[in-house]
């Protein structure tokens, strides 16, 4: 690529920082701009729904750069910029002013954005709110430090990340989940039942099977019903109904979509010049062999900086076994893999000391790990995933077994 073109990027997270610092590291010369809805520097997402939720938050912790580095790398970062349009035609994006800015190459970094329920604001007198954002959290937080009661819709990883800060404010908490226990659709009964009874023993009332029908909320609190008739009543409601992909753009451009901006291996879209990459891509797995969307800080980071090598002309696969943690009542949640792969489930370990591995297996092969406070079996996990090894469920749930000791046994790609 020559000095004289221009790398659009839309979406100022941490997939827009990383790709534009991968362009610069690897000597690109030519023009970065850079464009963000928000007012602030890309900063990281993880801490939102868990320091931040009961402390007040110290900006230079959190951002990916500090801001003079944008400056100092010579990359055009254009904040609280909205961007409505893209033309591939004319190669130009166009923001929510009427502007078109012209690019070579584009790069979408433009993330997902949390569902909502009836009554979410964007406001401070919201009583039904949201967290994605640094601005969600501020709200949420200034509300924890007066809510006697908080009712969580969804007992995903950003509800009880929630739940877990609302309990060490002080809340009545309780967590609302139309599945049949929490985390029940993404890791399965065995780890849902233990999940259930661990909230339940710090003090989270977890009701199941309650899909919601309405959200009241007034000036003095929140009705929240279920489908079957059931209701309560809370000072603040916490929605952590899962996140959707911010594809509208390249929908609208022609590019082609479905849970995301799908893309190939490189993180091509069907339009040679543009690129996409982090939580909005549906991208291509080699080891999977099919399209995935992670929504985890590993793939967006990794994934962004495979991304801007190929824009280059890398050319080359990425291939990653996804990953993410959760810190929940100082306890380490960690998840590799993709556990709906599964059609057997071994425990290790002892749930009542909140200390466990759970593996999911295929065909005798590990495909995912989730584990409480044992980061190294899951590390482990990971290569053995990433490797194809062929384990028995005897040697797995035997806590005196090596399972390092696994990844030379026959099988190991």
């Amino acid at each position: 690529m020559s000095a004289r073109e221009v790398v659009a990027i839309v979406g100022a997270g941490l997939a827009g920082a990383r790709a534009a610092e991968t362009l610069r590291g690897q000597g690109f010369a030519g023009t970065i701009v850079m464009f963000g809805e928000e007012p602030t520097a890309p900063y990281h997402r993880p801490p939102l729904s868990k320091a931040l939720l009961t402390e007040e938050p110290d900006l230079a912790t959190l951002l990916v750069h500090p801001e003079t580095w944008y400056r100092d790398n010579d990359v055009d970062l254009r904040l609280g910029c909205r961007i409505t349009g893209v033309d591939l035609h004319d190669r130009r994006v166009k923001d929510a002013r009427g502007d078109r800015h012209p690019f070579e190459t584009l790069i979408l970094t433009t993330g997902a954005v949390a569902r909502r329920l009836d009554g979410c604001r964007d406001d401070p007198d919201s009583r039904v709110l949201v967290l994605r954002t640094l601005a969600d959290a501020a709200r949420l937080r200034a509300r924890l430090a007066t809510a006697g009661s908080v009712l969580v819709v969804g007992g995903g990883f950003i509800g009880a990340e929630a739940a877990s800060g609302a309990v060490a404010r002080g809340a009545s908490v309780t967590m609302l989940e139309a599945a049949e226990g929490p985390f029940a659709r993404s890791l399965g009964g065995v780890a849902s039942r233990i999940l259930a009874d661990f909230y339940r023993n710090h003090g989270i009332d977890v009701v199941t099977s309650a899909p919601v029908a309405g959200v009241r909320a007034s000036a003095a609190g929140v009705t929240v019903s279920a489908e079957d008739g059931r209701r309560w009543d809370a000072d603040v409601v916490v929605a952590g109904v899962g996140a959707v992909p911010a594809d509208d753009l390249a929908s609208a451009a022609g590019l082609t979509t479905g849970n995301g901006v799908r893309v190939d291996a490189r993180g091509c879209t069907d339009a040679p010049f543009v690129f996409a990459a982090g939580d909005v891509a549906n991208r291509f797995e080699p080891a999977l062999g099919r399209h995935i969307r992670p929504e985890h800080w590993q793939n967006a980071q990794n994934h962004a900086v495979a991304v801007a090598c190929n824009v280059l002309g890398a050319d080359t696969p990425f291939s990653e076994i996804p990953w993410f943690w959760s810190d929940q009542f100082s306890v380490n949640l960690q998840m590799a893999g993709l556990p709906m792969d599964a059609d057997e489930v071994v425990l290790r370990g002892a749930p009542d000391d909140s200390r466990f591995s759970i593996f999911y297996l295929s065909g005798s092969r590990v495909v995912a790990a989730f584990g409480m406070d044992t980061a190294r079996d899951i590390a482990v996990a990971k290569r053995l995933i990433g490797r194809g090894v062929v384990v028995d469920r005897a040697s797995i749930a035997d806590e005196s077994t090596d399972l390092k000791a696994l990844l030379s046994r026959n099988g190991g790609k």
